[in-house]
């Protein structure tokens, strides 16, 4: 993977833990978490890759739920901080790259779990194969993206106007999204729960759906399930995302 994504990602490493705060932003724990725990299902006993771990807590949570949980990430401050945070469990976590997973043999998972990191990467043909090789035949991998039809890491924004003070949100009058198929880097700089920003921006790569699905398909798995998830609450708080989906999921089977 590029030097420029491993400076990124190691130079935010701290602040990505922090906002994460061990179990997900709200967006994560409302919205995106609940549909991928439903594609999931029963993971006692499975063996699951977690393909871009960060700070490790999805790995954490399927590891209580009794599955057997590999977590990889290619910057090696995230993985000494999914050891430390992951402590007493019995996690296995390696520095790895999702492009090249040379430590990895052939057929070894059921469920390769990819959440949030293929929009980070370039290398999402490679990446893809690397996930089929891994997984043993009618092993199935999960993927989520931020959505890239509303892609507000991409050519996408919210027109905002007041801030709401029971959400401290501001509210969305409407989304503006222009120039979607043209698929190339974004850099945004995130903000932690304080308000300050990340030490470095972060890279973004905007594609189509119809990119993220044919080569899912190219890839030679079968596609079994595509959701666009709804906040499990209907508060004000979610107003924007309940109008239109933050994010995208796509469930596939290595025949």
């Amino acid at each position: 993977m590029n030097d420029h994504l491993l400076s990124q990602w190691e130079a935010n490493a701290e602040a990505f833990a922090q906002l994460i705060n061990g179990r997900g932003t709200p967006h994560h724990r409302k919205i995106l978490n609940p549909c991928i725990h439903r594609l999931m299902g029963d993971v006692k006993g499975k063996k699951i890759l977690d393909a871009g771990c960060g700070e490790g807590y999805l790995s954490r949570i399927y590891t209580e739920k009794g599955a057997d949980v590999v977590g990889v990430d290619f910057s090696p401050k995230l993985i000494a901080l999914s050891q430390k945070r992951s402590a007493g469990l019995d996690i296995e976590f390696l520095v790895a790259d999702i492009c090249q997973l040379d430590s990895l043999k052939d057929n070894q998972f059921d469920v390769v779990l990819c959440n949030l990191v293929l929009l980070n990467v370039e290398c999402l043909d490679k990446s893809l194969h690397e996930f089929y090789r891994v997984l043993r035949p009618s092993g199935f991998l999960i993927f989520s993206v931020v959505h890239p039809a509303f892609n507000v890491y991409g050519p996408g924004y919210w027109e905002v106007g007041e801030k709401i003070k029971t959400t401290g949100r501001r509210k969305g009058k409407y989304f503006i999204s222009d120039q979607y198929f043209t698929e190339k880097e974004f850099f945004v700089l995130w903000k932690s729960r304080k308000g300050d920003g990340f030490p470095q921006k972060f890279s973004f790569f905007h594609r189509t759906i119809s990119t993220y699905v044919n080569q899912v398909i190219n890839t030679g798995f079968r596609l079994m399930a595509l959701e666009e998830p709804l906040p499990v609450e209907a508060t004000e708080f979610f107003d924007r995302e309940r109008r239109i989906p933050f994010f995208l999921v796509i469930k596939a089977e290595k025949p």
